[in-house]
């Protein structure tokens, strides 16, 4: 991916961009976002994966442009706050082309929701699920809605949502006693959504997941009574991060795929078959660029201290993920020794890479964290040590823009009394 993409005659480039043009758009730190790894991403997935309606993930990375993106490609909207549901109207996703998911919804968000007509709420709760009757009720609307279900399934992932107890979903050996006690005055079941696991590299367990969740939706089609209009597969699809991981093989799960859909549509030949991918589409396509600022030997070990860490890239720090690590301005530049990578927080938490190998370290060499573009900006803890906020650019087509801002130290105080 890293070679495919971002190299050019042993350089660092973005589609014909290279690092000083880049930073001439803003410094570092920044997030960098290639527009074409994205488009090959979803087509990839539409190829492999025909008949199957792919529901961008917001929580993934909520940036407009970044959304508009995959709007433009064809991709409906998955999102889990009033936050990402506004974000989705603001792009353009039409409200029959979104799910409202999350196990904490607010009657703020889901009044917003049914009166603006989203295509389904999944309730997660019996609680939930009268909650959104009454709700239309009040509204006098009437609202579709998916049951999420916390099924039996034992997924291997390193984050894990089904199998036991949790804050995900109707657990699947009461969801038929739970729903047949609720009546419904104002609201539909029309569906299902199981969401098993995060980060899933194992296309057996997702051909196994597909099977299972076809086979479930149509028996609780059956046993609560309702028709099937739409059955949310989840996701979960993951990339590769750590050396060694191979990139998810999709036509390892084709078949899989395409047998799950002729086993529902046999039933109800109007259901939709919906996707929520998220770190698939977009994490490959981000860079996280920091500059060296310090370079600090001790006791042994060095340690390179760059102008952001945990700050503005919190996943390797909280997530323990190991992110490929270049130094952007040395690409072709041979390994020298290991080093361990920090940012200036006062916390020895703020670790962004440990013994990585790199070619000798500068002040003001760029360091760049490939595989940033899913939950990089969106999951930092931002105001941190008020170092002010990144920006985020977009390559496409040969063009560098910002698509949003940053936000220096004195602007983050702006909105504060001191009274």
């Amino acid at each position: 991916m890293i070679e495919k993409y971002f190299v050019a005659d042993g350089e660092f480039s973005i589609d014909g961009i290279r690092l000083p043009d880049l930073l001439a758009v803003d410094a570092t730190p920044c997030y960098v976002y290639s527009a074409r790894v994205i488009k090959d991403k979803y087509r990839t997935l539409r190829e492999h994966l025909p008949g199957f309606e792919i529901f961008y993930s917001f929580k993934a990375n909520p940036n407009l442009a970044i959304s508009r993106t995959l709007l433009d490609l064809g991709a409906n909207a998955d999102v889990s706050s009033l936050g990402e549901l506004k974000g989705a109207f603001k792009v353009g996703f039409r409200p029959e082309n979104v799910l409202f998911v999350g196990p904490g919804k607010t009657e703020e968000e889901l009044y917003y929701a049914i009166a603006n007509g989203v295509f389904a709420v999944i309730v997660e709760s019996s609680y939930e699920l009268r909650l959104v009757d009454e709700i239309a009720g009040k509204l006098k609307k009437h609202a579709n809605v998916m049951l999420r279900i916390n099924t039996l399934e034992a997924p291997t992932a390193p984050e894990i949502m089904s199998g036991g107890p949790s804050k995900f979903g109707i657990d699947e050996e009461t969801v038929v006693a739970e729903v047949r006690a609720i009546e419904l005055r104002h609201s539909t079941l029309s569906g299902i959504h199981v969401y098993s696991a995060s980060q899933v590299l194992d296309p057996a367990f997702i051909s196994q997941h597909l099977t299972y969740v076809a086979e479930l939706a149509l028996r609780l089609s059956g046993e609560i009574g309702f028709e099937l209009k739409c059955i949310d597969f989840g996701g979960g699809f993951g990339v590769p991060y750590a050396a060694g991981e191979a990139e998810l093989d999709l036509a390892g799960i084709s078949s899989a795929a395409k047998a799950a859909q002729q086993m529902v549509l046999a039933a109800f030949p109007n259901c939709r078959l919906a996707l929520e991918v998220g770190r698939f589409l977009v994490a490959e396509a981000g860079i996280f660029l920091t500059k060296v600022t310090r370079i600090k030997p001790s006791r042994g070990k060095t340690f390179i201290i760059t102008d952001a860490g945990m700050n503005h890239f919190t996943r390797p720090a909280f997530m323990h993920v190991n992110h490929s690590v270049k130094l952007l301005n040395k690409m072709a530049d041979k390994d020298a020794g290991r080093f361990d990578i920090c940012g200036p927080i006062c916390t020895p938490l703020d670790v962004s890479g440990v013994d990585v190998a790199l070619p000798p370290p500068q002040i003001d060499d760029i360091v760049g964290f490939f595989n940033a573009g899913a939950y990089g900006y969106t999951m930092s803890m931002v105001n941190f040590m008020s170092l002010g906020w990144p920006s985020e650019i977009m390559v496409d087509g040969g063009r560098a823009f910002v698509i949003r801002k940053a936000r220096r130290a004195d602007d983050l105080f702006e909105n504060q009394n001191q009274k």
